[in-house]
């Protein structure tokens, strides 16, 4: 996985767009089209990653996020609040709602570089787990 340190760069050279699906209680924030070959990756305590054959990161994902991420990570309810429904269970943050989360996103950036140091610590071989 290249540059995992660089995410939040990443996210927004790529203009990486935030969905939430309050169906399945998933937040997305990754490329607005993945590559057809990446695949999911869930390797990390609170986050999944969109991975392509590459091995770069093309978006992050958190399963169980308004009912089980922000209740240990209370500063991200601010980006639930930024949220604006665009049609059945599908909510997204407007470009013009884009800088008011732009720290709380870099703040998440920083938690998958984070936990992902934690994971090769621990032994986790990422050269493996993208390959797989």
């Amino acid at each position: 996985m290249k540059k995992i340190n660089k995410i939040f760069n990443t996210a927004k050279r790529d203009k990486w767009v935030v969905e939430y699906d309050s169906d399945l209680d998933t937040l997305y924030w990754s490329k607005p089209k993945i590559s057809a070959g990446a695949t999911s990756k869930k390797f990390l305590d609170d986050f999944s990653m969109y991975i392509n054959k590459k091995g770069i990161v093309e978006g992050i994902f958190i399963e169980y996020a308004k009912h089980n991420f922000v209740s240990h990570n209370t500063e991200y309810k601010a980006l639930f609040d930024e949220l604006v429904k665009v049609g059945g269970d599908k909510y997204i943050i407007p470009k013009e709602n884009a800088k008011n989360v732009e720290d709380l996103l870099q703040g998440m950036a920083n938690m998958v570089a984070n936990e992902t140091l934690d994971a090769v610590l621990k032994g986790v071989d990422l050269k493996n787990m993208v390959s797989a």
